[in-house]
C-alpha cells in the first residue's frame, strides 16, 4: 500500500475507533462538530461528526469523493455509505469482543492517564491527558464542561473537532437513506486497504485508541 492509501486507511480506522469511544463514554450526549484528520502533517480527511447516544455519523470528503460512516451500537452494525453511487456496505460489530470495542476512554484517562494540565484548544477549555499503550503515546484534549474529545493525537494521526454544537440531532442522520442499494466492497481509492473492508465479514480487531 502506498503512503497516501496508508494514511487514509489509518485515518479511517482512527475515526472509527474514536466514534466507538465517544459512544461508550457519552451515551446520553447529542452534538455535532466539524472534523479534520491529519496524517504525517497533511490533511487527509475533512468532514462533520454527529453523535446521538449510541449512534454516530461521520461525513467525510477525500479525493473529491464523499463517504458517510454510520455506527449503530444499538444494532451492532456499521454502515458505510457512498452518496454518489447511492449504495452502502454493512459490517457487523461484536459488542462483546473487547478487542473490537475500545475502552471507555474518559474513564481510562481518569484512571490511567497522566494529566498534563489545561489548555484552550480549538476555542474550548480542555484538560490535557497522555496515555501510553505498548510504547505508543496518545494525547487527548477533553472539554472540561462537556467531557468530549476536542483533539486526539497519535503517532500517525491528529484528529481535531471544531465548532462543537450541543443539542438534539435528527434521527434520519443515523439511518440508511431511501433508495440506497447494498454492495459488497467499497469502490473508492484508498478504502480497499482499510481494515474491516472484507466482503461478507465482520469487523476485525481494531487498535485501542490509548
Amino acid at each position: 500500500m502506498d503512503l497516501k492509501k496508508r494514511a487514509l486507511s489509518v485515518a479511517l480506522t482512527t475515526i472509527f475507533v474514536i466514534s466507538l469511544g465517544f459512544m461508550s463514554s457519552l451515551q446520553a450526549a447529542e452534538y455535532s462538530a466539524d472534523m479534520e484528520t491529519r496524517s504525517r502533517g497533511h490533511v487527509v480527511i475533512k468532514g462533520k461528526f454527529f453523535i446521538k447516544g449510541e449512534q454516530s455519523r461521520n461525513e467525510m470528503t477525500q479525493g473529491g469523493r464523499d463517504v458517510i460512516m454510520i455506527s449503530r451500537l444499538d444494532k451492532g452494525v456499521v454502515w458505510t455509505l457512498m452518496p454518489q453511487e447511492k449504495s452502502y456496505m454493512e459490517m457487523a460489530i461484536d459488542l462483546n469482543d473487547n478487542e473490537i470495542m475500545p475502552d471507555n476512554w474518559k474513564t481510562l484517562l481518569e484512571k490511567e492517564g497522566k494529566k498534563l494540565g489545561s489548555e484552550t484548544v480549538n476555542g474550548v477549555n480542555c484538560n490535557k491527558y497522555e496515555i501510553t499503550d505498548e510504547g505508543e503515546k496518545v494525547t487527548y484534549w477533553i472539554a472540561k464542561n462537556e467531557g468530549m474529545a476536542v483533539r486526539i493525537v497519535t503517532t500517525e494521526t491528529e484528529v481535531n473537532f471544531r465548532n462543537i454544537r450541543t443539542g438534539k440531532q435528527p434521527d434520519h442522520l443515523f439511518q440508511i437513506p431511501t433508495g440506497y442499494r447494498k454492495f459488497a466492497m467499497p469502490q473508492i481509492p484508498g478504502m480497499q486497504g482499510m481494515p474491516g473492508m472484507q466482503e461478507g465479514g465482520n469487523m476485525p480487531a481494531f487498535p485501542n485508541p490509548r
